[in-house]
C-alpha cells in the first residue's frame, strides 16, 4: 500500500514536472553572476551521465549563486525526484511556481556544501583513475580543488595525476605548494615527497630526485619503499655504494615483503573516509629474497664476489626459483 501511494504521488509530480516545464523554457532568468552557467551546465553534463548525486550538488551551487533562477529550481526539483526526496520535490516545485522563495544558506552551510561537493568529484576521480582515464580523473580533481582550495590530499592526488600527463610543470607547483601548507609531517608528506622524486626521475632531474627522496626517509626512516626508491636512484647516478647501503636497510625494514606487482599505501585514509588516489600506487616490491638478490647484483658489480655469493645464496634460500640469480651463482661458483 505504502508503495503504491509513493508511485501515486510520483505520477502526480511527473505531471506537475512536465506541465511546468513547458513554461520554464519562457521563464526569463535574471542577470546571472559568479559562474552560475558554469556550475548549471556541469549538473547537465551529470544528468546526462545519469550523476544525479553530482548533479544535485552543481544544481545546488549554482542556486547558491542564483538564488531565484526558474529552470535551476525545476532541475533540482528533477534531482530531488531522482532521490525519492518527496519534501525537496514539493519544496523546489513552490519554489518554481512563486509560492515560496530560496532561503540563502550560512555561511556554515556553505561550506558544507562545498566539502560534499568536494567530496564527491573526489569519488568520480577515484573511479576514473581505475579506468585509466586521466583526462576525466584530472577534470574531477579540478573540481575538487576548486572547492577546497587548500586541502593537501586533493592537491596531492591532482599532482600525482598531473605527473602522469605532460602538465608536469604545474604539478611540480602544486607539489611543492603542498609542503608549504603541512605544519607537521607525516607519512602522507613522506609519500608525496617520494611521488615528487619519481616525477623527477622522469624529468632527468637526479639530483634533485635523490634531495626529496631524503626528506621523504628523514620524515618516514622505517619505510623500506623508500629505501628501495632510493636504491634504484642512487644506482642509476652510479653511487653503488650508497645504493648498497639503502638495500641493505630495506632489507632490515621489510622482513615480509612479497614478490611480484604490488599495491604500496602511500597516504592516509582521513580524507572524507575516503582513499586518496595515490594512497596506492603499484610498482614492483622485493620480498626479502628479492632484495636480497639485489643485493647480490649490487655487491657482484662492485666486485665483492664473496659478499655477492653470500647474498645470492640468501635470495635463494628464500626463493629457490630465481633463475638468474641461480644461473649467475653457478657462474661465480666455478
Amino acid at each position: 500500500m505504502k508503495n503504491r501511494q509513493i508511485n501515486q504521488i510520483i505520477n502526480v509530480l511527473m505531471v506537475l514536472l512536465l506541465t511546468v516545464n513547458n513554461l520554464a523554457a519562457q521563464a526569463a532568468d535574471l542577470n546571472i553572476p559568479n559562474n552560475f552557467d558554469l556550475h548549471y551546465q556541469l549538473a547537465h553534463h551529470y544528468i546526462e551521465h545519469t550523476d544525479f548525486d553530482l548533479a544535485e550538488v552543481e544544481l545546488e551551487q549554482a542556486i547558491v549563486r542564483h538564488p531565484q533562477s526558474k529552470k535551476a529550481h525545476r532541475d533540482y526539483m528533477f534531482t530531488a525526484l531522482m532521490h525519492f526526496n518527496i519534501p525537496q520535490v514539493v519544496a523546489e516545485f513552490m519554489i518554481f511556481v512563486g509560492l515560496g522563495r530560496a532561503i540563502p544558506l550560512s555561511f556554515e552551510e556553505q561550506q558544507r556544501l562545498n566539502k560534499d561537493t568536494a567530496k564527491l568529484h573526489y569519488r568520480k576521480a577515484l573511479k576514473y583513475g581505475e579506468q585509466n582515464n586521466l583526462a576525466r580523473e584530472i577534470f574531477e580533481l579540478r573540481w575538487a580543488n576548486y572547492y577546497l582550495p587548500n586541502n593537501p590530499t586533493i592537491m596531492r592526488s591532482l599532482a600525482f595525476a598531473l605527473s602522469n600527463s605532460t602538465e608536469r610543470d604545474e604539478a611540480e607547483k602544486m607539489y611543492r605548494q603542498t609542503f608549504s601548507l603541512s605544519t607537521t609531517p607525516s607519512q602522507e608528506d613522506a609519500y608525496a615527497h617520494a611521488d615528487f622524486a619519481c616525477m623527477l626521475g622522469k624529468m632527468s632531474r637526479q639530483d634533485e630526485a635523490i634531495a626529496e627522496l631524503n626528506k621523504a626517509i628523514a620524515i618516514d626512516p622505517k619505510s623500506p619503499a623508500l629505501h628501495v626508491d632510493m636504491t634504484w636512484f642512487l644506482e642509476a647516478k652510479g653511487d653503488l655504494a650508497g645504493a648498497t647501503k639503502e638495500i641493505a636497510k630495506a632489507i632490515d625494514l621489510a622482513p615480509n615483503y612479497l614478490v611480484g606487482n604490488v599495491d604500496v599505501p602511500i597516504g592516509s585514509n582521513d580524507f572524507f573516509g575516503l582513499p586518496m588516489l595515490t594512497h596506492h600506487k603499484t610498482e614492483t616490491i622485493y620480498s626479502n629474497a628479492g632484495l636480497w638478490a639485489k643485493l647480490g647484483k649490487l655487491l657482484d658489480k662492485q666486485g665483492k664476489i664473496a659478499q655477492a655469493k653470500e647474498a645470492y645464496k640468501r635470495a635463494l634460500q628464500l626463493d629457490p626459483s630465481q633463475q638468474d640469480i641461480k644461473v649467475r651463482l653457478s657462474e661465480l661458483s666455478k
